[in-house]
């Protein structure tokens, strides 16, 4: 009977180590690879507002001159590079002068124009480019520049072998751009869930100690080249800010790319466009157009029929509520602050949600 009993207890003391070996198992497979911080707003974040000139009621100055005491930095897109090195420079004398005179940094955007991706793949080419970037950045005074170099798959042409190159142009400009005192930043396509075709050009290991800041461009994870859905949903970003972090990134070299739009697609099927979110809302509101909220991906979306065209269409799209969350993730990983492409589509609320969870400068 003692010898049963002995064996009894034996089995349980055995049965609850398996328990906690699971259990402890399970923990680990759970653990997220890079850990949030525990204490929320432990500093101001910093606002970046992408500014673009357009016809009509969606262009960027009337947001700027507004909403200026919310901006910290603008990043214009004014500069652009040719096939041949040349500069395009489309600076706007009114809007400069402006956000200098609000105490705002100028930190234009650097594109390239068409994908053509000579500026990195020549040396005489790059050399040509970098030196025209020198040139304007000290005639204009801007406060630095965001490189935003996007290459965008066509036909057999892919950009992954690209990488490294695109790497020696960010180390070429840098020392220069660092002798004059000013701010090297860079825009990136995010790494998780995107194809490697369109972010493998972006080497964040190497990136990472080259430049100031990091715009994480958490947006299109749905576009007009696939079909319907979320084009920023919550637990996809948080994994990218995961990735940026566990690849280089530090945390205070991280903004948080958020969106002020959304997409229009034929229901189940690729082929849509995108379009501001005043103008989403103001259709939905006019056509009396029920809005609907995703659970699974906290983003707002709606369907409706297209009279003219004779089809059912579907729209996704960021709004004040998306831009609270993101500055929530924002907040929970410590980062820099949030980029917003772009001032000029969103609505009011949009700077309420930033005056209430942000501040003003």
């Amino acid at each position: 009977m003692r010898k049963k009993l002995r064996f009894v207890l034996i089995l349980i003391v055995l049965l609850f180590t398996i328990s906690i070996f699971l259990s402890a198992c399970k923990n680990t497979i759970q653990k997220p690879f890079f850990k949030p911080f525990g204490k929320l707003g432990l500093k101001k974040l910093h606002v970046v507002g992408f500014y673009v000139d357009s016809a009509g009621p969606d262009n960027s100055y009337q947001s700027l001159v507004k909403y200026s005491r919310y901006i910290d930095t603008l990043s214009p897109l004014w500069l652009t590079v040719e096939g041949d090195g040349t500069v395009k420079d489309s600076t706007n004398p009114q809007a400069l002068d402006y956000a200098k005179k609000q105490g705002i940094k100028i930190v234009p955007l650097v594109n390239v124009a068409n994908s053509k991706d000579e500026v990195l793949l020549d040396p005489n080419i790059r050399e040509k480019a970098i030196s025209q970037l020198m040139a304007l950045l000290k005639k204009h005074n801007f406060d630095g520049y965001n490189i935003d170099f996007e290459f965008i798959p066509h036909g057999t042409k892919n950009y992954i072998k690209d990488k490294d190159y695109l790497t020696a142009f960010v180390s070429k400009i840098r020392p220069l751009i660092k002798k004059e005192g000013k701010i090297l930043d860079i825009s990136v396509i995010p790494h998780y869930h995107v194809p490697k075709e369109i972010s493998g050009i972006y080497d964040y290991h190497k990136l990472a100690p080259l430049v100031d800041h990091v715009t994480l461009m958490t947006y299109d994870r749905h576009n007009a080249s696939t079909p319907p859905g979320p084009v920023s949903p919550e637990q996809w970003v948080e994994y990218n800010v995961k990735d940026a972090l566990n690849e280089g990134f530090k945390p205070q070299q991280i903004c948080l790319g958020v969106a002020t739009y959304g997409y229009d697609w034929p229901v189940s099927k690729s082929g849509g466009f995108s379009r501001p979110t005043k103008e989403i809302l103001t259709k939905a509101q006019i056509q009396g157009i029920q809005i609907k909220w995703s659970d699974q991906y906290q983003e707002p979306y709606y369907v409706y029929y297209d009279k003219n065209m004779g089809i059912t269409r579907e729209v996704w799209f960021e709004n004040s509520a998306t831009l609270a969350e993101k500055i929530e993730v924002a907040k929970r990983y410590n980062l820099h602050g949030i980029c917003v492409w772009r001032i000029g589509f969103e609505t009011p609320s949009f700077w309420n949600v930033i005056g209430k969870k942000i501040g003003s400068r």
